[in-house]
């Protein structure tokens, strides 16, 4: 990728609102007879999408896909962290951040109360099963269906004797989770334990994170509709926000950085 297309997407990342070529061109000082040519190839590519008037540009779903996906967990916890402490502020419980990569869902992350006199849930880390825990299931409802069916164990294991494992039934609440918005994970792993967790709504890529929090049933389940939805559902926009930017602005880095490596390389004598 040449400098003067790296400078055109920074200058598309750092507005606020769609731009024109000629802001563009004003923005990055590049010539009009070489500018529509760029934009051209970063078209083609995927980097930049035109808006649906056609005299705009954006960046590109692909461009924003390489940044996230390829963007490590620890980043993404980095930028999510604050929204995850206001949660456990807010509800006394342990929050959680889970993502979607590679045909799986991992719960990536776990920030606990701070308050040593409140007994709460360490729900531990790593894959989760889409049929039982509500940090999947918020994920996978919204995944596109032959993406879901991946993610679905093919004989899903009964953890407790209200652990969902027949495929109608499974299907029949991702359903319900799509339309409601939320998952819950009501004893499905373990007796008396209970959580909730809603999709974290990336722009343009969908639910591939979701947040949440778990601790025991006697708590959580007459909280969930009063109190903990609404600061869930709240803390998402702010947790999807965080993540866009900082993917964002980690792919603009990692494109300066190659740019700056090649010319070093190209400026060493031979």
């Amino acid at each position: 990728m040449q400098d003067r297309q790296i400078l055109l997407l920074e200058a598309v990342a750092s507005s606020a609102s769609p731009v024109s070529a000629s802001e563009l061109a004003q923005m990055t000082a590049t010539p009009r007879a070489s500018l529509y040519r760029h934009i051209a190839a970063l078209l083609e590519c995927g980097f930049l999408e035109e808006t649906e008037t056609g005299s705009r540009y954006i960046l590109g779903l692909r461009f924003i896909k390489i940044a996230l996906t390829g963007k490590s967990d620890t980043h993404v916890i980095n930028a999510v962290s604050a929204v995850l402490q206001r949660v456990v502020k807010d509800l006394g419980e342990t929050a959680f951040l889970a993502r979607y990569r590679g045909g799986r869902v991992d719960l990536i992350h776990t920030q606990v109360p701070a308050d040593p006199s409140v007994p709460y849930i360490y729900p531990g880390l790593g894959v989760r099963p889409v049929h039982a825990c509500s940090s999947a299931k918020a994920i996978a409802a919204f995944l596109a269906p032959e993406l879901q069916q991946d993610l679905i164990d093919t004989l899903p294991v009964r953890f407790t004797d209200k652990t969902r494992t027949e495929p109608e039934q499974i299907a029949r609440e991702l359903q319900q989770v799509r339309r409601y918005g939320y998952a819950t994970c009501d004893g499905e792993i373990d007796n008396g334990v209970t959580s909730v967790a809603v999709p974290i709504i990336v722009d343009r890529l969908g639910a591939i994170f979701s947040m949440g929090v778990v601790g025991p049933t006697s708590r959580i389940t007459p909280a969930i509709q009063p109190r903990i939805l609404p600061i869930l559902t709240k803390q998402a926009i702010h947790a999807a926000a965080a993540i866009q930017h900082c993917s964002v602005a980690h792919a603009e880095t990692t494109n300066a950085n190659s740019l700056a490596a090649a010319q070093e390389r190209a400026s060493q004598p031979h």
